[in-house]
């Protein structure tokens, strides 16, 4: 049974993933071609994040009281539904409240689908460990970040809004599957009496074990930091290689280049370990590849440092999730977990709406190498904090 649930995880992913990728390579260009700013771009974007912040413990506590399994289902189709309005829109207020509607559907996805793995693998006697179903979890994002990433490419040197339409039906798509293969046989029935007075107790309790809990701030906190560092990059990137040349469907391709740095880095994270013995020197040493990578971008030498640069940044964010998730979960207890994971989430879209909101500024201000540049310089000062930074197991 652990084999099926962990192979339903799996393919989840990456069908989430796939459906995602399809305008990951034309989303900037399409907001500039409906004549937005770099500023405008962000501020979209600190909409989506503000809403996240909000959102993620409530819709946490959701799941934890009427259950992963409809929380998961109802964010795919609120998600579809917000991609449905980017199709048909042509202007910043409607861009604005589709990233609203975007961020509730993923705030119930977000927290709910990781807790339902932990939850029913427990529940049933897994005796592996969660680092490896994470391991394998980035190949399957990998590969369906590139054919989406491609796909929508593709559609969008057709047509720069279709990539949105791909989207849609793929999050409703996604949602079909959650219906057919999520179960819950750990429940005990549904929801409880009052359930919206457990919920709201629920939240309360889960973000006040969030913030007690020494060993567990430090990873949300030090996550949270690298979000705001990492809004510029996410955000600018194929303005960037657009301007050296590249053409829609060669950032297609480049996003999958991305995607397997990304996936090497999750395969990375195996040698950090035995590399930092600890898991928190682990957890924050592992950065560095990522400063190095945004510093030697940031100076925009032209196309090849620059790419080689970005593409080290990447490997060295994609070290991160699973040494921050064995690390978080290893620390969590199975009721709260959900909430935790939400609150967790929630407090790194306050730091990617900072982080959104400054970078969009230093790009409009001064440029895009100067954005990069800061973000290198404030993640490269936060790995020397946080490292002297003493948790209270300090393992």
């Amino acid at each position: 049974m652990t084999t099926k649930i962990i192979r339903i995880y799996l393919h989840f992913s990456f069908l989430t993933q796939l459906a995602h990728s399809f305008f990951f390579a034309t989303y900037q260009i399409f907001l500039v071609g409906h004549g937005l700013s770099l500023m405008q771009i962000n501020l979209i974007n600190f909409f989506y994040m503000s809403s996240c912040f909000l959102l993620q413990v409530p819709t946490g506590a959701f799941a934890d009281i009427f259950g992963r399994r409809p929380s998961v289902i109802l964010g795919c189709f609120i998600t579809a539904l917000s991609f449905l309005i980017y199709y048909f829109s042509d202007g910043f207020a409607a861009f604005a409240a589709a990233e609203i509607i975007g961020a509730l559907g993923m705030t119930f996805i977000s927290g709910a689908i990781d807790a339902w793995v932990v939850d029913s693998l427990e529940f049933y006697g897994y005796d592996g460990t969660i680092e490896k179903i994470n391991e394998r979890k980035g190949g399957y994002i990998t590969v369906g970040g590139i054919i989406g990433s491609l796909t929508g490419a593709l559609a969008g040197n057709y047509d720069i809004a279709l990539p949105w339409l791909l989207t849609t039906i793929g999050m409703t798509l996604v949602g079909g599957y959650a219906v057919w293969k999520l179960k819950e046989s750990y429940r005990e029935g549904g929801a409880r009496k009052d359930p919206f007075a457990k919920m709201r107790k629920t939240a309360a309790e889960g973000m006040k074990y969030g913030l007690r809990r020494k060993s567990i701030l430090y990873a949300i906190s030090f996550g949270t930091l690298m979000t705001l560092c990492f809004q510029g990059p996410n955000m600018q990137w194929p303005l960037v290689f657009q301007s050296y040349g590249l053409s829609v469907a060669e950032l297609g391709l480049l996003y999958n280049a991305i995607s397997i740095l990304v996936f090497a880095g999750n395969k990375l994270s195996g040698k950090i370990t035995k590399l930092f013995p600890r898991e928190k020197d682990a957890l924050i040493l592992g950065q560095i590849i990522t400063v190095i990578g945004l510093l030697i971008a940031s100076a925009m030498l032209g196309l090849g440092p620059t790419l080689i640069g970005f593409l080290v940044h990447e490997m060295g964010r994609g070290t991160f999730p699973p040494l921050e998730q064995g690390y978080l979960n290893r620390r969590l207890e199975s009721d709260k977990r959900a909430t935790v994971l939400s609150f967790g989430s929630m407090i790194k879209q306050l730091g990617s709406a900072v982080g959104l909101l400054l970078s969009g500024y230093l790009a409009n201000s001064f440029s895009i190498g100067v954005s990069w540049l800061v973000s290198g310089i404030i993640l490269g000062a936060g790995i020397i904090i946080f490292w002297q930074l003493k948790t209270k197991d300090n393992y």
